[in-house]
């Protein structure tokens, strides 16, 4: 595999092949950052001295049906401005991660046309490396959502765990959208949702309607 597919397919721009191996239907590749690349992951520069290097596994998107694993040599960096010593940063992977950002970007894209378990089978990974995807993105993109405009809510509880836990929701009714989600049931598991309601300044008076878990928000 040469660079200039590493970087069509996989997105990499600042890495070259080293070798590449064929083995029991997968494919490895292993890569290291090019010299002219590698910069001081503190202030950003580049005049630093390689001072050992670590090897780590990531599992990327797949070529076909074949698996696609990256071996990188991860450099150890000493900073001559700053005097950080510290692993380069990679841009292909987060932080503690073993997979890269594009096998997490096919993940929430195969997500929105099929269950954890197509996902995880049709990639061969884990049910919890799946899950872990999409919990990271439902966190980052609707842990808080603007409550600006909702009026017309549902609150409903719910048992998991065959009983032995509860949980409780909020729904805005006019959206469909999830906009509280707490541990337990009763009064006391929404106290936080009317404190983000108070502090968004939101106006308002509770109205209960014919049926007991619907609530109207009325400025």
């Amino acid at each position: 595999m040469n660079t200039s597919l590493l970087y069509h397919v996989f997105g990499l721009r600042e890495q070259k092949v080293i070798t590449t191996d064929y083995k029991y239907g997968k494919v490895c590749v292993k890569i290291k950052t090019k010299e002219d690349k590698l910069q001081c992951s503190g202030c950003g520069s580049w005049d630093v001295i390689k001072s050992g290097k670590k090897e780590r596994l990531f599992r990327t998107i797949p070529i076909g049906s074949r698996e696609v694993f990256l071996i990188a040599d991860i450099q150890r960096l000493e900073c001559k401005d700053c005097g950080l010593i510290r692993q380069e940063h990679l841009h292909f992977a987060e932080e503690r991660k073993s997979y890269t950002r594009s096998l997490k970007r096919y993940i929430l894209e195969l997500s929105k046309i099929g269950t954890i378990k197509d996902v995880a089978d049709h990639l061969k990974v884990s049910w919890d490396l799946v899950k872990e995807v999409q919990k990271e993105y439902l966190q980052k993109h609707y842990s808080s959502p603007d409550l600006k405009g909702v009026k017309h809510i549902a609150i409903d509880e719910f048992a998991v765990k065959k009983g032995h836990k509860y949980m409780t929701v909020v729904l805005d009714l006019d959206t469909g959208i999830i906009i509280f989600v707490g541990d337990g049931k009763g009064a006391e598991t929404l106290e936080s949702f009317w404190r983000r309601i108070k502090r968004n300044k939101v106006n308002t008076r509770l109205w209960p309607s014919i049926c007991p878990r619907l609530i109207f928000l009325q400025s």
